[in-house]
């Protein structure tokens, strides 16, 4: 059972681990605790099925999970944002640092071979993660 349901969505029993046997462990020990945000600042939802990439099937999924244990296992609640930039189908590159500049400890995460970019950080509650689709990024 997902910790924050009300608060947005909640992949925990929805994230697809198949791609590597090691995720589930991972997944295991942060998925009650992860919730992605209702809407960004320009009032987008996420998009789930980028997000479920991104902890399941993606080549990014091990490193993500992974930095987030090693962060803290114990995190209260795991935070997603998504943030859209014009419009609820893009995202700017241009975020990530400042992002980065903003955030408190954060930590980039790319893969080789993945479209996608993750930020996680410290937060009072846990942790915050950002995510960025490139393919979508101006």
């Amino acid at each position: 059972m997902a910790k924050y349901e009300n608060e947005g969505y909640c992949p925990c029993i929805w994230v697809d681990l198949s791609s590597d046997s090691r995720l589930s462990g991972l997944w295991s020990l942060i998925g009650p605790s992860v919730v992605y945000e209702k809407e960004d600042a320009i009032k987008c939802t996420p998009d789930i099925a980028t997000c479920d990439r991104i902890f399941g099937i993606d080549l990014i999924a091990y490193d993500v999970l992974s930095a987030i244990v090693k962060k803290n296992v114990n995190a209260d609640k795991i935070l997603v944002h998504q943030l859209h930039n014009g419009s609820c189908t893009t995202q700017q590159t241009s975020d990530i640092q400042k992002t980065l500049a903003e955030a408190t400890n954060p930590q980039l995460i790319a893969h080789a071979g993945s479209n996608f970019i993750v930020i996680i950080a410290d937060a009072p509650y846990g942790i915050d993660v950002w995510v960025w689709d490139l393919t979508i990024c101006f």
